[in-house]
């Protein structure tokens, strides 16, 4: 009996396993029949390098690497320039040797182009650099007041040109005038109240003082190599103007005074327009003048000019005007002392 029962219980073991694996094949799987996913590479201490992308049907496929990818630089650093060193000149075989003059330069003596060079009154001291110096004049005047005159004209005019004045007085310098005075034999208008009125030989002196504020220069009119004045660099300058003196017949009646005042442009400071009011005692209401002096020729060193006067005094009353008129030559008083610059009276000589 026990050798029947053995057999049956090895049956009944192989049924069992038997129906166990045909119920695992039936039941099915939570996640379906996918495949496992492939296990995560192992980190290692050699980074790789991304790959590039290769194209396949159109379509890209990207191979992503766990090494880090540094950040793109959105400006790119600005190129470094170079400058190019000069070229260098091998120095010469001669070295070039510059002489300096023996003697420091000097400023010029003159400041206005035509300026004369006289030597001043005063040889020694300080105001020899203010250029005072006398000249003599003589010539040919015309005058009309109640009648006509033509008369010979002789006088000595004393400049004093305060520019080393200024120059010294620094911000003052506006009070410092140019001062000209001048005594002359000519003829004068004789009072209104003479019995017979009109003009009569006599002495006038006058004596000026003017204040160059606005000052201008000009090379317009400039000739090379010319004698005429005007036909120079021009110095322009323009200020107020004062003028006293007096009139001196010789009949016998007294002295009478004058003064004026107004405004002048001068030119190269040897010629001036200018226009001035005020009176003359013995000639009725307030008088107006206009006065014009220019030069003409001026020899090269300037000490030689001939120069054109012109005087027009009138009145505001029922009288008539003054005119006068001439032309004179003015030199310094040392020509008589020097017989080889006797040749600069002749006008427009070139030498």
């Amino acid at each position: 009996m026990m050798k029947n029962c053995k057999p049956t219980v090895a049956a009944s073991l192989a049924l069992m396993l038997a129906s166990g694996l045909s119920c695992s094949q039936k039941s099915p799987s939570p996640q379906g029949n996918q495949p496992l996913p492939a296990p995560e590479p192992l980190p290692t201490n050699n980074v790789a390098a991304p790959k590039a992308s290769v194209p396949t049907n159109n379509l890209t496929v990207t191979v992503v690497s766990n090494a880090p990818v540094s950040p793109a630089i959105a400006t790119p650093p600005p190129a470094t320039t170079t400058t190019s060193a000069p070229p260098v000149v091998a120095p010469s075989s001669k070295p070039v040797v510059v002489e300096m003059p023996s003697t420091p330069p000097t400023p010029p003596a003159k400041f206005y182009s035509d300026e004369p060079t006289l030597k001043p009154c005063c040889e020694d001291g300080p105001a020899a650099k203010h250029n005072y110096y006398l000249s003599f004049r003589a010539g040919y005047q015309h005058i009309n007041y109640h009648d006509n005159r033509d008369t010979y004209y002789v006088g000595a005019k004393f400049y004093a040109n305060g520019a080393g004045l200024r120059a010294d007085a620094g911000k003052n310098a506006w009070l410092v005038p140019d001062a000209t005075a001048e005594i002359s034999h000519q003829y004068l208008p004789k009072p209104d109240s003479s019995a017979t009125p009109g003009t009569g030989e006599g002495m006038q002196f006058r004596a000026d003082f003017f204040w160059p504020w606005l000052n201008w220069t000009t090379h317009t009119l400039s000739r090379t190599n010319a004698v005429c004045p005007l036909c120079q660099p021009l110095a322009l300058s323009f200020g107020p103007v004062a003028e006293v003196g007096f009139d001196q017949l010789f009949d016998g009646s007294p002295a009478r005074l004058a003064r004026y005042a107004g405004a002048r442009l001068t030119v190269n400071h040897n010629g001036f327009i200018e226009y001035t009011a005020g009176g003359t005692d013995g000639l009725s209401g307030t008088r107006q003048q206009v006065i014009a002096e220019l030069p003409i020729y001026a020899s090269r060193d300037g000490e030689v000019r001939y120069v054109l006067r012109g005087e027009w005094n009138r009145a505001d009353e029922a009288q008539p005007d003054v005119l006068s008129g001439g032309l004179f030559l003015e030199m310094p008083f040392s020509i008589f002392a020097q017989p080889k610059k006797w040749s600069d009276l002749i006008p427009f000589c070139h030498k």
